[in-house]
């Protein structure tokens, strides 16, 4: 009797359409609450490029994903698949609107996912890693001086880490946490722990109310404060994600 076992599988088999459903609640979530747990507004709480930046995917991935999901309209939008609903070709709408091909399809629905294995896992791992992200800015809602909020908040700088940000002056910059130090691709120097907790202590001092990098007054503000803003701890009407 051959009792050999087959050789294992090398990767995990994916439900195509689960993860699709999962990635079009997520990102529906996003635009529509800005992944903080605080509920749906109107207009969208979110733009269409912190999206991409959120998923870390193209715009018009982006939109094309949301406009599924039936939570992105646009007159652009609307006047596109009514075109696809009355028969026009991609051909005919492209002369009709005015749009290049690409931008056409960006603003129909998927009416099927095509993707590999390799995009199935990668997407599934975004799914997870926005819900893990919500849950840590949930975490921080309430601003309260306690012994954990130092702990929370340093969870949610560890779980946010390869986040795409952007400094108030409009630099774009990840970073990477090693031990008690975030290390910004941007700067040589790290930030270490300390700072940020008395970065949180001034933020928790004015209730939030934080006008620019600067009033936190440590090394490293410039970057600290578009990632308190993105966890909910600043306060800011004019910025938002």
């Amino acid at each position: 009797m051959n009792t050999k076992k087959g050789r294992p599988k090398k990767k995990p088999t994916y439900n195509e359409e689960i993860i699709m459903q999962e990635l079009l609640s997520a990102i529906s979530d996003a635009y529509l609450t800005g992944g903080n747990g605080k509920g749906e507004t109107s207009p969208p709480a979110v733009s269409l490029r912190q999206i991409a930046n959120e998923f870390d995917i193209t715009l018009m991935k982006a939109r094309k994903l949301l406009i599924t999901a039936g939570v992105y309209h646009t007159e652009i939008s609307e006047e596109v698949n009514e075109l696809k609903a009355e028969g026009k070709t991609i051909e005919q709408i492209m002369e009709l609107t005015g749009l290049k091909r690409s931008s056409v399809h960006s603003y129909l629905p998927y009416t099927k996912s095509i993707y590999n294995l390799k995009e199935l896992s990668l997407y599934a791992e975004r799914c997870r890693l926005y819900r893990a992200r919500k849950k840590a800015v949930e975490s921080l809602r309430e601003l309260e001086s306690d012994s954990s909020i130092e702990d929370r908040l340093w969870d949610a700088i560890r779980i946010f880490a390869g986040y795409r940000f952007t400094t108030a002056k409009s630099l774009v910059f990840r970073y990477t946490v090693f031990g008690n130090e975030i290390r910004v691709d941007r700067k040589k120097k790290s930030i270490v722990r300390s700072s940020v907790n008395m970065a949180l202590k001034k933020v928790i001092d004015v209730d939030g109310k934080i006008r620019g990098p600067k009033e936190l007054g440590v090394y490293g503000a410039s970057y600290l404060y578009p990632m308190f803003q993105r966890f909910g701890l600043i306060q800011e009407e004019t910025k938002k994600f």
